[in-house]
Parts: C-alpha cells; structure tokens; sequence
C-alpha cells in the first residue's frame, strides 16, 4: 500500500466581509455640482474604531477604488470596510455647514 500526500497550493485571496468600521474624519475628493456624484477621491483622514489608529488614506495606499465602492483598510493591518459612494456623498454633505 501506498499513502500519497498531496500539497494544497494557497488559495486564491478572496476579499474578507467589511471586519472593521471607520470614523471618516475628512473627506477630499471633487464632487460634481449638480448630482453630488465623486468624480475623484483624492483622499480620506479616518479613525479605525477597532485599535483606534487615525490615518490618512489614499488610493493605493489605504484605499482601493473598485466599480462598486472604495476599500478602506487599517494600516495596522486590523481590518477593512467597504464605502460606498452614496455614504461619502452623505458624509460630505452632513460635514458642510449650511446646507
């Protein structure tokens, strides 16, 4: 009898559910006038509620734009959290004093 032993290669990376939850402290990013719509994020200053860390993301470095939301991600490495446009949108507008 002979026993085979296999090696599993790594699975690929699948994206994990939102593990972690930001406070959004500031947000940069052009808006178009007329629908509110980003037309570009530049940045976002956040705080993560987990280990309590404020950083300053931008794409690539903190934050991932894809077609549906942006990935904001600790830079401790503690979690993650998807946002969609429409809750920068709201939190852009409820940051502006006035309106």
């Amino acid at each position: 009898m002979s026993l085979q032993t296999s090696v599993s290669l790594p699975l690929p990376r699948r994206p994990l559910p939102d593990s972690c939850h930001f406070e959004l402290l500031d947000v940069s990013a052009l808006q178009d006038p007329s629908s509110g719509r980003i037309v570009h994020l530049y940045s976002m200053v956040a705080r993560c509620l987990s280990c309590e860390v404020v950083f300053n993301a931008r794409e690539g470095e903190g934050f991932v734009s894809t077609s549906a939301a942006r990935l904001l991600r600790c830079p401790t490495g503690c979690g993650e959290q998807s946002l969609k446009g429409a809750a920068l949108r709201q939190w852009r507008a409820a940051g502006v004093c006035g309106t």
